[in-house]
């Protein structure tokens, strides 16, 4: 008998999905590729947000998503718009991989 074990629910159906999100001054265009149960890696494809708040919300925020495994994390101070940009995008293509639109 194994005690403690958790049979766990599967959150994605794997595989690489693209999101998109309307930024400050342009669309903002992921890749987000996941297993069953977590987020793997995020690519920003596109975007034309201006390279000083882009670099630091495009740094930092996909590894808090990655480490987290989910978007509610903090915005990028100074950039909120950018950054919740690419929370959305990153939110729209998880909801494909849940398979939540249609």
């Amino acid at each position: 008998m194994l005690v403690g074990c958790i049979e766990r629910k599967e959150m994605y159906k794997p595989g690489t999905y693209k999101g998109s999100s309307e930024g400050y001054y342009s669309e903002i265009n992921v890749e987000v590729e996941v297993d069953e149960f977590n987020i793997i890696s995020i690519e920003i494809l596109d975007n034309q947000e201006p390279p000083t708040l882009a670099s630091i919300v495009f740094e930092t925020l996909p590894s808090k998503i990655i480490k987290k495994n989910e978007t509610a994390v903090d915005a990028v101070s100074g950039a909120t718009f950018t950054s919740k940009a690419l929370l959305d995008a990153v939110e729209n293509a998880l909801e494909n991989a849940r398979g939540d639109s249609e």
